[in-house]
């Protein structure tokens, strides 16, 4: 099944990713990623709205932030942790393109 809302809207320089992300959504997820077209060369990713529902989801979005900011610098805003920790892990934080800015700090599971 289709999700209804779309994943990504655009407002000038800022791109606003928000709903949660699960292994069932991440073609969808990846497909309006990829349909984007030209984006600025600096862009920031607001975050706030943005949930990571389990571990290919969290593949999937480090993936498609490490997309966005290929050839431009990105800023992530109000990422959830799980996101800006797994980009710290893999070095992509190193690169000097992409930003973390205002980390959310995640709620632990129980």
């Amino acid at each position: 099944m289709a999700r209804a809302e779309a994943w990504c809207r655009r407002d000038g320089d800022k791109l606003i990713l928000s709903g949660e992300l699960t292994v069932a959504d991440i073609d969808g997820f990846h497909a309006e990623i990829d349909a984007l077209g030209p984006l600025p060369e600096c862009l920031s990713l607001e975050l706030a709205g943005f949930e990571i529902g389990d571990g290919m989801a969290a593949v999937a979005a480090v993936d498609a932030v490490r997309r966005l900011a290929q050839g431009r610098s990105l800023v992530l805003r109000n990422s959830p942790q799980l996101l800006a920790h797994n980009l710290y892990r893999i070095g992509a934080l190193e690169e000097g393109n992409l930003l973390v800015v205002d980390m959310r700090e995640d709620e632990p599971y129980g």
